[in-house]
């Protein structure tokens, strides 16, 4: 019996190893299920545009031309920076134009409007190209910019630089995060301290700063493209970070257990609150639903002001403003 059982197992060995040099001198493949799996799952699920739902495909939804950003929006911010930097007369309005806290007044915006429109579209081509260079869906890029800065791209306070008004600690975050970012905004020479070094960062972000005196409208339109391409990039790194938290949390892969518009999503929530409250958010989802989670249930499970912040942040900035898809 057990003379049988060696030959039965050396007639399987001596099979597989004939069916091993088979393969590999006449390229036959074996099954890829396996790998495919694999593979579909080292996609980034933050660049992966799949069962996106009708009901996002309004921020979600790619242009065909920058022409289709285009917005007619009151930005009284943006107004009273125009005013205040003498690209705009309103100084036969009542205060000059302006109220006690730099935003326009309505005489102000009557006078700046058309300028307004100007200076809020002039970003819809880089815009369309950092989709193109990054992935950043346009739609949600351009209306951070709209809701952080007002395509006013200054410092703000003493914290919020540029159009995405990203604070230092943001901006190493998403370095850390974004293997590109990092190649763009780090020095050839630099040792890893970009990462983690205060100095550098607001160096960085300084870079970000596209305000101009002698330009026209107020903003080096140069610069400004720039901007936008790392703004675009460091959203990216937020988004990068927000698929490991969806690991930590469930265990799971992020393209399993969330959905294209879900993770984006979450990646505002992370930008504007911070990546504890995603963790804390996404555990107690998963544990409630045990499975898939979509933008409603972590909605439902999202707990303390900051947090709760951080979903109204990501549903104000996702909120219908164009038509898209375009009816015809």
């Amino acid at each position: 019996m057990w003379f049988n059982q060696s030959h039965r197992l050396l007639a399987v060995f001596r099979s597989a190893i004939i069916v091993i040099v088979f393969s590999i001198l006449f390229g036959v493949c074996f099954p890829a299920s396996v790998s495919q799996d694999v593979s579909a799952q080292t996609v980034s699920t933050c660049l992966n545009r799949v069962n996106i739902p009708i009901s996002d495909m309004h921020w979600v939804y790619v242009p065909e031309s920058a022409d289709q950003l285009y917005t007619e929006e009151k930005y009284y911010f943006l107004a009273g920076q125009l005013i205040s930097h003498h690209i705009v007369d309103a100084s036969d309005c009542p205060s000059g134009g302006l109220m006690l806290n730099g935003y326009a007044n309505a005489c102000g915006m009557e006078k700046a409007f058309q300028t307004v429109i100007v200076v809020q579209n002039m970003l819809n081509e880089p815009i369309l190209q950092a989709w193109e260079d990054v992935g950043v869906p346009p739609v949600l890029l351009k209306q951070l910019i709209a809701n952080e800065s007002q395509f006013w791209p200054s410092q703000y306070s003493l914290f919020h630089y540029g159009f995405g008004h990203i604070t230092n600690i943001g901006i190493r975050n998403a370095v850390q995060w974004n293997p590109n970012l990092y190649s763009k905004v780090c020095p050839e020479s630099e040792d890893g301290s970009c990462v983690t070094n205060i100095s550098a960062a607001y160096q960085i972000l300084a870079s970000l700063i596209n305000t101009c005196d002698t330009c026209e409208f107020g903003i080096d339109p140069y610069m400004a493209n720039r901007s936008v391409d790392i703004l675009a990039e460091s959203l990216l790194g937020y988004c990068y970070q927000t698929e490991r938290l969806i690991v930590n949390a469930t265990g799971w892969h992020s393209s399993i257990a969330t959905d294209y518009a879900t993770i984006w999503k979450l990646t505002l929530m992370d930008y504007n609150a911070g990546s504890q409250c995603v963790y804390d958010t996404l555990v107690s989802t998963f544990e409630a639903t045990q499975g898939p989670m979509n933008w409603s249930d972590i909605s439902a499970h999202v707990s303390g002001d900051l947090c709760v912040r951080g979903v109204y942040y990501a549903n104000q900035i996702t909120t219908k403003v164009f038509d898209f898809p375009p009816s015809d």
